[in-house]
């Protein structure tokens, strides 16, 4: 697979649990503000948490990707 040393590895998988959890709790927070300003509760927050899951699944999956094919990122996929 890759021979890159277990410490870049980890720092790598560790960034993007980074990036899960910011691209998830970010718009979910946006939303529970949006909410609070507009009084249109759940709207906004459902909007967040669904505008989040879809960022997290496709930046992760490009993470993936890259790592499990060796790739840089500048490379195309």
């Amino acid at each position: 697979m890759n021979s890159r040393p277990w410490w870049v590895v980890g720092a790598q998988f560790t960034g993007l649990g980074w990036y899960v959890g910011v691209a998830i709790v970010a718009p979910t927070l946006g939303g529970v503000w949006l909410d609070g300003k507009t009084g249109a509760a759940p709207l906004f927050v459902l909007l967040g948490l669904f505008l989040g899951l879809a960022v997290a699944s496709y930046g992760s999956y490009r993470m993936v990707i890259t790592y499990l094919t060796g790739q840089n990122d500048f490379d195309e996929i």
